[in-house]
């Protein structure tokens, strides 16, 4: 008991004796190792798809549980069962999408990709796939704002990207994406609505098809600037730009954001 006493006492000279620290500042924040991910599902469909509106509805389930925000769609209407607009017609097809469409070797529709990475997957897999990509970790993190000039129908994309844990190759990407679109679509049966909605439609790549090759290192943040005028027939206030980076090993962090909010 007695040698328990003296070693109280040493201990409390020693801690009077030790340099008076501030509250604030006796614990240094560790920042975190990881942000939070999102995750990219790109929808190959087509307007003669007539299993494509089930597909999609799965997908807006998927984002009921998720979110719109953290569970990225982008409608990618291409292959031969999508349609190119013409006089009198609205088609959803572009080049672009057919781009993608021969890049990943998309069999039919309804397809998706998720996170660009496992290949690419029937309707039944995507929710697993979903669930399996948003329990991975990632450390690039983007900030994206658009400001939009509603009389030169002009955005002007920032972005900054940054890194936490190690330097990373890479490439980002901006797309054009659009809501609330009407235009036909083919359902079983081969009946017909002429007036359907469809959602999260890529109209667009905005920094050419592949993106731009940035490295990304975690002494700086990572600024880059875009202006990009709208085509013709897009509607501002149903428009977004959704933003990725990706390289060999799949989307390391997607974001996106309205064009127009008035």
């Amino acid at each position: 008991m007695k040698s328990l006493y003296i070693f109280l006492l040493a201990a409390a000279v020693l801690l009077a004796g030790c340099d008076p620290v501030a509250s604030d500042d006796r614990f240094i924040e560790v920042p975190a190792a990881t942000v939070q991910r999102n995750v990219l599902i790109e929808d190959f469909t087509g307007q003669r798809c007539i299993f494509c509106p089930d597909a999609s509805d799965a997908i807006a389930q998927l984002q009921a549980r998720y979110s719109d925000d953290k569970l990225i769609a982008v409608a990618i209407h291409a292959g031969p069962l999508a349609l190119k607009s013409k006089s009198g017609f609205t088609g959803l097809r572009t080049d672009v999408g057919d781009a993608y469409y021969k890049k990943w070797a998309v069999p039919n529709v309804p397809k998706a990709i998720i996170n660009r990475r496992g290949g690419v997957f029937s309707k039944e897999a995507w929710a697993g796939r979903v669930y399996d990509e948003f329990a991975r970790t990632t450390t690039v993190g983007i900030d994206l704002k658009c400001q939009y000039d509603a009389d030169k129908r002009r955005v002007e994309i920032e972005t900054d990207l940054k890194t936490l844990s190690e330097d990373v190759q890479g490439r980002l990407q901006f797309w054009l994406v659009e809501d609330g679109v009407v235009a036909p679509q083919l359902f079983p049966g081969d009946e017909l609505d002429k007036e359907y909605t469809h959602n999260h439609v890529l109209r667009a790549a905005i920094n050419g098809d592949w993106g731009t090759e940035l490295t990304l290192t975690t002494k700086n943040v990572q600024k880059e600037k875009t202006t990009y005028t709208l085509p013709d027939g897009i509607v501002p206030d149903r428009a977004w730009v959704v933003a990725f980076f990706y390289n060999d090993s799949g989307v390391l962090q997607a974001v996106r954001q309205k064009i127009s909010l008035s």
